[in-house]
Protein backbone atom coordinates (compact mmCIF):
# COMPACT_ATOMS: atom_id res chain seq x y z
CA UNK A 1 0.00 0.00 0.00
CA UNK A 2 1.30 3.49 -1.28
CA UNK A 3 1.89 5.91 1.59
CA UNK A 4 -1.63 7.87 1.72
CA UNK A 5 -1.14 11.68 -0.01
CA UNK A 6 -2.34 12.78 3.40
CA UNK A 7 1.07 12.33 4.79
CA UNK A 8 2.84 11.81 2.40
CA UNK A 9 2.62 15.89 1.24
CA UNK A 10 5.04 18.27 2.87
CA UNK A 11 5.37 15.70 5.48
CA UNK A 12 7.76 17.50 6.87
CA UNK A 13 6.11 21.25 7.01
CA UNK A 14 3.30 19.35 8.61
CA UNK A 15 4.93 17.87 11.93
CA UNK A 16 6.91 21.39 12.11
CA UNK A 17 4.17 23.00 12.23
CA UNK A 18 3.00 20.77 14.40
CA UNK A 19 5.96 21.51 16.78
CA UNK A 20 5.69 24.96 16.66
CA UNK A 21 1.75 25.27 17.86
CA UNK A 22 2.02 22.41 20.95
CA UNK A 23 5.63 23.51 21.80
CA UNK A 24 7.15 26.83 21.14
CA UNK A 25 3.70 29.34 21.13
CA UNK A 26 2.31 28.81 24.21
CA UNK A 27 5.92 29.29 25.77
CA UNK A 28 5.42 32.54 27.10
CA UNK A 29 1.94 32.01 28.17
CA UNK A 30 1.77 30.36 31.58
CA UNK A 31 3.46 31.78 35.03
CA UNK A 32 6.80 29.74 35.64
CA UNK A 33 5.85 26.92 38.06
CA UNK A 34 7.52 26.37 41.25
CA UNK A 35 10.12 24.57 42.39
CA UNK A 36 11.29 23.18 39.37
CA UNK A 37 10.55 26.26 36.29
CA UNK A 38 11.68 28.95 38.85
CA UNK A 39 14.75 26.45 40.14
CA UNK A 40 16.12 26.37 36.86
CA UNK A 41 15.52 29.55 35.28
CA UNK A 42 17.33 31.00 38.83
CA UNK A 43 20.68 28.66 38.20
CA UNK A 44 20.75 30.14 34.58
CA UNK A 45 20.00 33.88 36.04
CA UNK A 46 22.91 33.97 38.43
CA UNK A 47 25.16 32.19 35.52
CA UNK A 48 24.42 34.91 33.17
CA UNK A 49 25.28 37.47 36.21
CA UNK A 50 28.18 35.95 37.66
CA UNK A 51 29.63 35.34 34.05
CA UNK A 52 30.71 31.55 35.95
CA UNK A 53 29.13 28.79 33.69
CA UNK A 54 31.29 26.24 35.74
CA UNK A 55 29.99 26.37 39.01
CA UNK A 56 25.67 26.16 39.21
CA UNK A 57 24.67 28.17 42.22
CA UNK A 58 21.16 28.83 43.62
CA UNK A 59 20.32 31.80 45.64
CA UNK A 60 24.38 32.69 45.78
CA UNK A 61 24.68 28.87 46.93
CA UNK A 62 26.42 25.70 46.07
CA UNK A 63 24.09 24.05 44.15
CA UNK A 64 25.69 20.45 42.79
CA UNK A 65 22.87 18.12 42.18
CA UNK A 66 23.61 18.58 38.72
CA UNK A 67 25.83 19.10 36.17
CA UNK A 68 26.21 22.93 34.49
CA UNK A 69 25.31 21.60 30.88
CA UNK A 70 21.56 22.23 31.27
CA UNK A 71 21.79 25.18 32.94
CA UNK A 72 24.56 26.46 30.70
CA UNK A 73 22.01 25.61 27.78
CA UNK A 74 19.46 27.77 29.74
CA UNK A 75 21.56 30.66 30.00
CA UNK A 76 21.87 30.72 26.22
CA UNK A 77 18.62 30.67 25.43
CA UNK A 78 18.22 33.62 28.50
CA UNK A 79 20.90 35.63 26.63
CA UNK A 80 19.33 35.65 23.48
CA UNK A 81 15.71 35.77 24.44
CA UNK A 82 16.19 37.76 27.78
CA UNK A 83 14.59 36.79 30.95
CA UNK A 84 11.72 35.82 29.76
CA UNK A 85 9.06 32.35 30.48
CA UNK A 86 9.45 31.47 26.63
CA UNK A 87 13.22 31.57 27.07
CA UNK A 88 12.80 29.75 30.33
CA UNK A 89 11.48 26.79 28.60
CA UNK A 90 13.18 26.74 25.36
CA UNK A 91 15.38 24.29 25.58
CA UNK A 92 13.36 22.13 27.19
CA UNK A 93 10.98 22.28 23.59
CA UNK A 94 13.81 22.25 21.06
CA UNK A 95 15.54 19.12 22.93
CA UNK A 96 11.79 17.27 22.32
CA UNK A 97 11.84 18.39 18.76
CA UNK A 98 15.49 16.76 18.18
CA UNK A 99 13.93 13.60 19.92
CA UNK A 100 11.21 13.51 17.40
CA UNK A 101 13.92 14.32 14.10
CA UNK A 102 15.89 11.61 15.05
CA UNK A 103 13.34 9.08 15.43
CA UNK A 104 11.84 10.17 11.97
CA UNK A 105 15.13 9.53 9.98
CA UNK A 106 15.46 6.29 11.87
CA UNK A 107 12.71 4.96 11.18
CA UNK A 108 12.20 6.70 7.63
CA UNK A 109 15.53 4.78 6.88
CA UNK A 110 14.63 1.31 8.48
CA UNK A 111 11.19 1.99 6.75
CA UNK A 112 9.03 4.73 5.07
CA UNK A 113 8.38 8.05 5.57
CA UNK A 114 4.35 6.95 6.74
CA UNK A 115 5.90 5.42 9.52
CA UNK A 116 8.45 8.21 10.34
CA UNK A 117 5.65 10.66 10.10
CA UNK A 118 3.26 7.94 12.69
CA UNK A 119 6.48 7.93 14.84
CA UNK A 120 7.25 11.81 15.26
CA UNK A 121 3.23 12.31 15.52
CA UNK A 122 3.03 10.01 18.68
CA UNK A 123 6.02 11.07 19.90
CA UNK A 124 5.20 14.94 20.08
CA UNK A 125 1.42 14.11 21.19
CA UNK A 126 1.96 11.77 24.24
CA UNK A 127 1.20 13.49 27.33
CA UNK A 128 3.90 13.22 29.26
CA UNK A 129 6.08 14.24 25.89
CA UNK A 130 3.90 17.23 25.93
CA UNK A 131 3.81 18.26 29.44
CA UNK A 132 7.85 17.91 29.92
CA UNK A 133 8.80 19.24 26.97
CA UNK A 134 6.55 22.27 27.17
CA UNK A 135 8.55 23.14 31.14
CA UNK A 136 11.67 23.81 31.96
CA UNK A 137 13.48 20.70 33.90
CA UNK A 138 16.21 18.70 32.61
CA UNK A 139 14.45 15.88 32.32
CA UNK A 140 13.41 16.83 28.42
CA UNK A 141 17.16 17.92 27.45
CA UNK A 142 18.65 15.28 28.61
CA UNK A 143 16.44 12.93 27.00
CA UNK A 144 16.45 14.76 23.38
CA UNK A 145 20.51 13.57 23.85
CA UNK A 146 19.85 10.34 24.64
CA UNK A 147 17.53 9.93 22.28
CA UNK A 148 19.61 11.02 19.44
CA UNK A 149 22.35 8.95 21.27
CA UNK A 150 20.62 5.82 20.75
CA UNK A 151 19.39 6.27 17.24
CA UNK A 152 23.12 6.81 16.07
CA UNK A 153 24.05 3.69 18.24
CA UNK A 154 21.36 1.68 16.10
CA UNK A 155 22.40 3.26 12.77
CA UNK A 156 25.92 2.54 13.96
CA UNK A 157 25.20 -0.84 14.27
CA UNK A 158 23.52 -1.26 11.16
CA UNK A 159 26.75 0.89 9.38
CA UNK A 160 30.22 -0.28 8.34
CA UNK A 161 33.73 1.50 7.33
CA UNK A 162 34.30 5.21 7.99
CA UNK A 163 30.30 5.34 8.42
CA UNK A 164 30.45 3.06 11.59
CA UNK A 165 33.30 5.36 12.87
CA UNK A 166 31.53 8.73 12.36
CA UNK A 167 27.98 7.53 13.71
CA UNK A 168 29.88 5.81 16.89
CA UNK A 169 31.82 9.11 17.40
CA UNK A 170 28.69 11.10 17.16
CA UNK A 171 26.41 8.92 19.35
CA UNK A 172 29.72 9.82 21.80
CA UNK A 173 29.55 12.90 21.51
CA UNK A 174 25.25 13.12 22.57
CA UNK A 175 25.99 10.67 25.69
CA UNK A 176 28.41 13.48 26.48
CA UNK A 177 25.73 15.96 26.36
CA UNK A 178 23.63 14.38 28.12
CA UNK A 179 26.00 13.57 30.73
CA UNK A 180 26.78 17.21 31.27
CA UNK A 181 23.25 18.10 31.70
CA UNK A 182 22.18 15.35 33.75
CA UNK A 183 25.37 13.09 34.98
CA UNK A 184 25.80 9.36 35.13
CA UNK A 185 22.42 8.13 33.90
CA UNK A 186 23.24 9.67 30.71
CA UNK A 187 25.48 6.71 30.01
CA UNK A 188 23.65 4.15 32.54
CA UNK A 189 20.51 3.66 29.91
CA UNK A 190 21.83 3.22 26.81
CA UNK A 191 23.95 0.98 28.06
CA UNK A 192 21.38 -0.92 29.56
CA UNK A 193 19.27 -0.64 26.22
CA UNK A 194 22.73 -1.70 23.70
CA UNK A 195 23.79 -4.26 25.92
CA UNK A 196 21.04 -6.81 25.79
CA UNK A 197 20.36 -5.91 22.54
CA UNK A 198 23.40 -7.23 21.51
CA UNK A 199 23.17 -10.29 23.68
CA UNK A 200 20.02 -11.13 22.13
CA UNK A 201 21.30 -10.56 18.39
CA UNK A 202 24.16 -13.03 19.64
CA UNK A 203 26.63 -9.89 18.77
CA UNK A 204 28.28 -10.19 22.24
CA UNK A 205 32.18 -9.93 21.03
CA UNK A 206 30.63 -6.25 20.07
CA UNK A 207 30.39 -5.23 23.85
CA UNK A 208 34.31 -5.44 23.47
CA UNK A 209 34.69 -3.39 20.68
CA UNK A 210 31.92 -0.87 20.51
CA UNK A 211 31.90 0.99 23.59
CA UNK A 212 35.95 2.64 22.89
CA UNK A 213 34.79 5.07 20.44
CA UNK A 214 31.82 6.31 22.04
CA UNK A 215 33.57 6.47 25.17
CA UNK A 216 36.37 8.82 23.70
CA UNK A 217 33.95 10.85 22.02
CA UNK A 218 31.92 11.58 25.40
CA UNK A 219 34.90 12.22 27.58
CA UNK A 220 36.26 14.94 24.65
CA UNK A 221 32.64 16.57 25.23
CA UNK A 222 32.85 16.47 29.13
CA UNK A 223 36.22 15.94 30.36
CA UNK A 224 36.79 20.26 30.07
CA UNK A 225 33.79 20.77 32.10
CA UNK A 226 34.67 17.93 34.71
CA UNK A 227 38.40 19.58 34.78
CA UNK A 228 36.90 22.72 35.41
CA UNK A 229 34.31 21.94 37.88
CA UNK A 230 36.90 19.81 39.89
CA UNK A 231 39.43 22.68 39.96
CA UNK A 232 36.84 25.14 41.36
CA UNK A 233 35.33 23.06 43.68
CA UNK A 234 37.23 19.70 45.39
CA UNK A 235 34.14 18.71 46.63
CA UNK A 236 31.59 18.49 43.45
CA UNK A 237 32.67 14.97 42.52
CA UNK A 238 32.44 13.66 46.11
CA UNK A 239 28.70 15.13 46.48
CA UNK A 240 27.26 14.33 42.51
CA UNK A 241 28.94 11.14 42.18
CA UNK A 242 28.08 9.53 46.37
CA UNK A 243 25.01 11.53 47.15
CA UNK A 244 23.08 12.18 44.16
CA UNK A 245 23.95 9.11 42.20
CA UNK A 246 24.78 5.80 44.41
CA UNK A 247 22.57 6.77 47.70
CA UNK A 248 19.69 8.18 45.04
CA UNK A 249 19.53 5.03 43.49
CA UNK A 250 20.21 2.72 46.04
CA UNK A 251 19.46 4.28 49.43
CA UNK A 252 15.97 2.87 51.01
CA UNK A 253 16.18 5.21 54.39
CA UNK A 254 17.67 8.36 52.50
CA UNK A 255 15.94 7.93 49.47
CA UNK A 256 14.32 11.20 47.96
CA UNK A 257 10.94 10.81 46.06
CA UNK A 258 10.52 7.31 47.39
CA UNK A 259 7.66 4.89 45.58
CA UNK A 260 6.92 1.21 44.90
CA UNK A 261 8.43 -0.53 42.28
CA UNK A 262 5.44 -0.55 40.39
CA UNK A 263 5.27 3.00 40.52
CA UNK A 264 6.35 4.20 36.67
CA UNK A 265 2.88 1.59 35.18
CA UNK A 266 0.63 4.05 36.08
CA UNK A 267 2.77 7.14 35.35
CA UNK A 268 3.61 5.86 31.89
CA UNK A 269 0.02 4.93 30.83
CA UNK A 270 -1.00 7.76 31.26
CA UNK A 271 1.73 9.41 30.20
CA UNK A 272 0.99 7.23 26.75
CA UNK A 273 -2.13 8.75 26.54
CA UNK A 274 -4.02 8.61 23.69
CA UNK A 275 -1.62 6.29 22.31
CA UNK A 276 -1.83 3.34 24.71
CA UNK A 277 -5.87 3.70 24.10
CA UNK A 278 -5.57 2.27 20.84
CA UNK A 279 -1.73 0.05 21.14
CA UNK A 280 -2.82 -3.17 22.82
CA UNK A 281 -3.64 -4.90 19.93
CA UNK A 282 -1.06 -2.94 17.24
CA UNK A 283 1.99 -3.76 19.72
CA UNK A 284 0.45 -7.47 20.19
CA UNK A 285 0.53 -8.00 16.60
CA UNK A 286 3.89 -6.65 16.01
CA UNK A 287 5.46 -8.69 18.31
CA UNK A 288 4.44 -11.75 17.30
CA UNK A 289 5.02 -11.35 13.35
CA UNK A 290 8.43 -8.98 13.49
CA UNK A 291 10.04 -9.93 16.61
CA UNK A 292 13.50 -11.28 14.89
CA UNK A 293 13.70 -7.79 13.22
CA UNK A 294 16.37 -5.95 14.51
CA UNK A 295 14.82 -2.55 14.54
CA UNK A 296 11.75 -4.01 16.76
CA UNK A 297 13.95 -6.24 19.25
CA UNK A 298 16.34 -2.75 19.45
CA UNK A 299 12.64 -0.81 20.62
CA UNK A 300 12.01 -3.62 22.99
CA UNK A 301 15.10 -3.12 24.21
CA UNK A 302 15.20 0.36 24.82
CA UNK A 303 11.29 0.44 26.00
CA UNK A 304 11.94 -1.91 28.62
CA UNK A 305 15.24 -1.88 29.97
CA UNK A 306 15.08 1.62 31.30
CA UNK A 307 11.74 0.90 32.67
CA UNK A 308 13.41 -1.97 34.78
CA UNK A 309 15.96 0.50 35.78
CA UNK A 310 14.02 3.38 36.94
CA UNK A 311 11.86 1.28 38.40
CA UNK A 312 14.55 -0.45 40.69
CA UNK A 313 15.73 3.06 41.98
CA UNK A 314 14.54 4.23 45.16
CA UNK A 315 14.07 7.48 44.51
CA UNK A 316 11.26 7.85 41.34
CA UNK A 317 9.63 10.80 39.86
CA UNK A 318 6.88 10.95 36.67
CA UNK A 319 9.68 12.69 34.96
CA UNK A 320 12.20 9.41 35.04
CA UNK A 321 10.93 7.58 32.55
CA UNK A 322 10.56 9.89 29.61
CA UNK A 323 13.28 8.30 27.45
CA UNK A 324 10.79 5.60 27.12
CA UNK A 325 8.26 6.99 25.23
CA UNK A 326 10.44 7.50 22.21
CA UNK A 327 10.27 3.68 21.47
CA UNK A 328 7.21 3.26 22.45
CA UNK A 329 6.14 5.75 19.85
CA UNK A 330 8.23 3.90 17.47
CA UNK A 331 7.27 0.36 18.20
CA UNK A 332 3.69 1.79 17.71
CA UNK A 333 4.13 3.73 14.55
CA UNK A 334 5.81 0.61 13.16
CA UNK A 335 2.63 -1.81 14.26
CA UNK A 336 -0.14 1.15 12.95
CA UNK A 337 1.64 0.78 9.95
CA UNK A 338 1.72 -2.83 9.52
CA UNK A 339 -1.99 -3.31 10.54
CA UNK A 340 -3.42 0.14 8.42
CA UNK A 341 -1.30 -1.85 5.76
CA UNK A 342 -2.87 -4.88 6.01
CA UNK A 343 -6.36 -4.03 7.44
CA UNK A 344 -7.57 -0.86 6.14
CA UNK A 345 -10.73 -0.89 8.26
CA UNK A 346 -9.44 -1.57 12.54
CA UNK A 347 -11.98 -1.50 15.16
CA UNK A 348 -9.39 -1.09 17.60
CA UNK A 349 -8.34 2.31 16.72
CA UNK A 350 -11.64 3.39 16.32
CA UNK A 351 -12.66 2.09 19.65
CA UNK A 352 -9.70 3.85 21.59
CA UNK A 353 -10.37 6.83 19.87
CA UNK A 354 -13.84 6.89 20.73
CA UNK A 355 -12.66 6.35 24.20
CA UNK A 356 -10.55 9.30 23.94
CA UNK A 357 -12.84 11.53 22.67
CA UNK A 358 -15.03 11.10 26.51
CA UNK A 359 -11.99 12.80 27.69
CA UNK A 360 -12.58 16.43 25.93
CA UNK A 361 -16.41 15.97 26.19
CA UNK A 362 -16.03 15.07 30.44
CA UNK A 363 -13.83 18.04 30.64
CA UNK A 364 -16.71 20.02 28.51
CA UNK A 365 -19.44 19.46 31.19
CA UNK A 366 -16.75 20.11 33.72
CA UNK A 367 -16.25 23.43 32.45
CA UNK A 368 -20.17 24.33 32.02
CA UNK A 369 -20.66 23.52 35.76
CA UNK A 370 -17.92 25.51 36.87
CA UNK A 371 -19.01 28.70 35.23
CA UNK A 372 -22.10 28.13 36.31
CA UNK A 373 -21.77 27.88 39.62
CA UNK A 374 -19.03 30.84 39.25
CA UNK A 375 -22.17 32.84 37.37
CA UNK A 376 -24.50 32.64 40.53
CA UNK A 377 -22.03 33.49 42.84
CA UNK A 378 -21.57 30.06 44.26
CA UNK A 379 -17.83 29.85 43.16
CA UNK A 380 -15.20 32.85 43.33
CA UNK A 381 -12.89 33.32 40.22
CA UNK A 382 -9.92 31.02 39.96
CA UNK A 383 -8.07 33.79 37.96
CA UNK A 384 -8.07 36.84 37.63
CA UNK A 385 -8.36 36.84 33.49
CA UNK A 386 -11.27 33.83 34.56
CA UNK A 387 -14.10 34.83 31.74
CA UNK A 388 -11.47 34.70 29.44
CA UNK A 389 -9.76 31.65 30.25
CA UNK A 390 -13.19 30.32 30.83
CA UNK A 391 -14.08 31.10 26.82
CA UNK A 392 -10.53 29.70 25.44
CA UNK A 393 -11.24 26.47 27.45
CA UNK A 394 -14.53 25.81 26.35
CA UNK A 395 -13.23 26.82 22.32
CA UNK A 396 -9.81 24.35 22.95
CA UNK A 397 -12.31 21.39 24.77
CA UNK A 398 -14.74 21.88 21.89
CA UNK A 399 -12.51 21.71 19.33
CA UNK A 400 -10.58 18.65 20.76
CA UNK A 401 -13.85 16.87 20.80
CA UNK A 402 -14.39 18.10 17.23
CA UNK A 403 -11.43 16.40 15.97
CA UNK A 404 -12.06 13.16 18.09
CA UNK A 405 -15.49 12.99 16.56
CA UNK A 406 -14.00 13.53 13.39
CA UNK A 407 -11.25 10.94 13.70
CA UNK A 408 -13.96 8.28 14.86
CA UNK A 409 -15.68 9.29 11.59
CA UNK A 410 -13.30 8.58 9.35
CA UNK A 411 -12.97 5.56 7.74
CA UNK A 412 -9.22 5.65 6.14
CA UNK A 413 -7.35 4.68 9.88
CA UNK A 414 -4.49 6.69 8.76
CA UNK A 415 -6.38 9.65 8.92
CA UNK A 416 -8.37 8.37 12.01
CA UNK A 417 -4.56 8.20 13.91
CA UNK A 418 -3.30 11.70 12.47
CA UNK A 419 -6.78 13.28 13.69
CA UNK A 420 -6.61 11.69 17.59
CA UNK A 421 -2.99 13.15 18.00
CA UNK A 422 -4.62 16.23 16.41
CA UNK A 423 -7.16 15.96 19.27
CA UNK A 424 -4.71 15.29 22.01
CA UNK A 425 -2.86 18.60 21.09
CA UNK A 426 -5.60 20.76 20.90
CA UNK A 427 -6.78 19.29 24.70
CA UNK A 428 -3.20 19.31 25.85
CA UNK A 429 -3.08 23.08 24.46
CA UNK A 430 -6.11 24.46 26.09
CA UNK A 431 -5.11 22.87 29.49
CA UNK A 432 -2.14 24.49 29.26
CA UNK A 433 -2.98 28.34 28.15
CA UNK A 434 -6.15 28.09 30.24
CA UNK A 435 -5.53 26.66 33.86
CA UNK A 436 -6.14 28.93 36.49
CA UNK A 437 -3.65 29.81 38.31
CA UNK A 438 -5.69 30.91 41.82
CA UNK A 439 -5.91 26.61 42.55
CA UNK A 440 -2.20 26.54 43.56
CA UNK A 441 1.03 28.60 44.60
CA UNK A 442 2.45 26.17 42.43
CA UNK A 443 0.82 27.95 39.11
CA UNK A 444 0.38 31.48 40.10
CA UNK A 445 3.31 32.57 42.84
CA UNK A 446 5.53 34.66 39.81
CA UNK A 447 2.23 36.57 39.07
CA UNK A 448 1.54 37.30 42.81
CA UNK A 449 4.93 38.14 43.46
CA UNK A 450 5.07 40.75 40.75
CA UNK A 451 2.02 42.72 41.95
CA UNK A 452 4.06 42.95 45.29
CA UNK A 453 7.19 43.97 43.67
CA UNK A 454 6.95 47.65 45.15
CA UNK A 455 7.74 46.46 48.27
CA UNK A 456 11.34 45.57 47.24
CA UNK A 457 14.47 47.61 46.96
CA UNK A 458 18.01 46.29 46.31
CA UNK A 459 18.71 47.18 50.40
CA UNK A 460 14.99 45.06 51.34
CA UNK A 461 16.33 42.22 53.31
CA UNK A 462 14.33 38.78 52.27
CA UNK A 463 13.28 35.77 53.87
CA UNK A 464 11.98 32.80 52.48
CA UNK A 465 11.17 29.20 53.22
CA UNK A 466 12.40 26.28 50.69
CA UNK A 467 8.89 26.49 48.95
CA UNK A 468 9.21 30.02 48.26
CA UNK A 469 13.04 30.61 48.09
CA UNK A 470 13.63 29.67 44.14
CA UNK A 471 10.18 31.98 43.12
CA UNK A 472 11.51 34.96 45.50
CA UNK A 473 15.44 34.86 43.31
CA UNK A 474 14.26 34.75 40.07
CA UNK A 475 11.38 37.25 40.58
CA UNK A 476 12.96 39.96 42.52
CA UNK A 477 16.68 39.39 41.15
CA UNK A 478 18.27 38.29 44.49
CA UNK A 479 20.91 35.78 45.51
CA UNK A 480 21.57 36.88 48.77
CA UNK A 481 17.48 35.43 50.65
CA UNK A 482 17.69 33.92 53.83
CA UNK A 483 16.50 30.59 54.29
CA UNK A 484 13.96 30.17 57.18
CA UNK A 485 11.76 26.83 58.47
CA UNK A 486 13.81 24.20 56.36
CA UNK A 487 17.20 24.34 53.98
CA UNK A 488 15.46 21.83 51.82
CA UNK A 489 17.62 20.86 48.45
CA UNK A 490 19.90 24.15 49.33
CA UNK A 491 21.27 21.83 52.68
CA UNK A 492 24.59 21.19 51.16
CA UNK A 493 24.67 24.68 49.70
CA UNK A 494 24.13 26.19 53.44
CA UNK A 495 26.41 23.62 55.18
CA UNK A 496 29.35 25.46 53.84
CA UNK A 497 30.99 27.66 56.66
CA UNK A 498 30.57 30.74 54.35
CA UNK A 499 26.96 30.12 53.80
CA UNK A 500 25.97 28.82 56.82
CA UNK A 501 24.78 31.81 58.04
CA UNK A 502 22.25 32.07 55.74
CA UNK A 503 19.64 29.78 57.31
CA UNK A 504 18.39 31.46 60.23
CA UNK A 505 16.45 29.67 62.90
CA UNK A 506 13.36 31.14 64.65
CA UNK A 507 15.55 33.09 67.40
CA UNK A 508 17.72 34.17 64.68
CA UNK A 509 14.77 35.48 62.51
CA UNK A 510 13.51 37.50 65.76
CA UNK A 511 17.23 38.97 66.44
CA UNK A 512 16.99 39.65 62.53
CA UNK A 513 13.83 41.43 63.13
CA UNK A 514 14.11 43.46 66.12
CA UNK A 515 18.06 44.67 64.58
CA UNK A 516 16.76 45.51 61.27
CA UNK A 517 17.77 49.40 61.65
CA UNK A 518 17.07 51.18 58.86
CA UNK A 519 16.32 48.36 56.72
CA UNK A 520 13.23 46.69 55.48
CA UNK A 521 12.45 42.70 56.14
CA UNK A 522 9.89 40.77 53.72
CA UNK A 523 9.03 37.49 54.94
CA UNK A 524 7.67 35.41 51.99
CA UNK A 525 6.82 31.83 52.95
CA UNK A 526 4.69 28.68 53.17
CA UNK A 527 1.94 29.73 55.81
CA UNK A 528 -1.52 29.31 56.60
CA UNK A 529 -3.33 31.96 58.68
CA UNK A 530 -3.63 30.05 61.97
CA UNK A 531 0.11 28.97 61.30
CA UNK A 532 1.34 29.31 65.23
CA UNK A 533 4.88 30.41 64.11
CA UNK A 534 3.23 33.76 63.35
CA UNK A 535 2.54 34.65 67.07
CA UNK A 536 6.25 34.00 67.85
CA UNK A 537 7.21 37.04 65.39
CA UNK A 538 6.55 41.01 65.90
CA UNK A 539 3.30 42.34 64.28
CA UNK A 540 4.41 43.24 60.38
CA UNK A 541 3.44 47.00 59.05
CA UNK A 542 2.17 44.83 56.03
CA UNK A 543 1.10 41.58 55.49
CA UNK A 544 -0.79 39.75 52.64
CA UNK A 545 -2.28 35.94 52.55
CA UNK A 546 -2.31 34.41 48.89
CA UNK A 547 -3.64 31.10 48.76
CA UNK A 548 -1.41 29.11 51.35
CA UNK A 549 1.42 31.66 51.00
CA UNK A 550 2.29 35.02 53.52
CA UNK A 551 3.69 37.76 52.50
CA UNK A 552 4.49 40.47 55.08
CA UNK A 553 6.42 42.83 55.10
CA UNK A 554 8.27 44.92 58.38
CA UNK A 555 9.29 48.35 57.55
CA UNK A 556 12.49 50.45 58.73
CA UNK A 557 12.95 51.12 62.18
CA UNK A 558 12.38 54.20 61.94
CA UNK A 559 10.57 56.57 64.79
CA UNK A 560 7.33 55.91 62.69
CA UNK A 561 7.55 52.12 63.15
CA UNK A 562 9.29 51.75 66.40
CA UNK A 563 8.70 48.72 68.28
CA UNK A 564 8.38 48.54 71.67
Amino acid sequence: MKTSPFLARNIGISLTLLFIVIYLLPLNARQLGVPDEMRYAEIAREMLTTGDFVVPRLNGLRYFEKPAGGHVLNAAAMAVFGETNFAVRLMSALATGLGAWALFLLVRRERDRRAAALTALIFLTCTEVMGIGTYSVLDSMVTGFITLTLCSLYAALQAIGKKKIGLLALAGGFAGGAFLVKGFIALAVPTVVVVPYLLIRRQWKQLFILPWIPLIAALAVSLPWCLAVAGKEADFWHYFFWEEHIRRFFSQEHAQHENPFWYFIPVFLGGAVPWILIAPLPLRNLIRTRLKEPLIQFGLCWLIAPFLFFSASSGKLGTYILPCFAPFALLLAVALSDRIEKQPSDDAITIGTFIFSLLPLLGLIALLVIGGLNFFGLLPPLDPHFALKFIGMLVGLSLSLHLAITAVKRKQELHKVAFLGLSAAALFISIQLCAPTEISPSLGIQGFLKSEQAQITPSTILVANPKTVHALCYVYKRDDIYLFGGKGELTYGVSYPDSAHRYLDIQQLNALLHQRGNRRVVIAMKSRPDDSLRTQLPKPQYQRQWLKIWFAVYEPLTPHYAEE
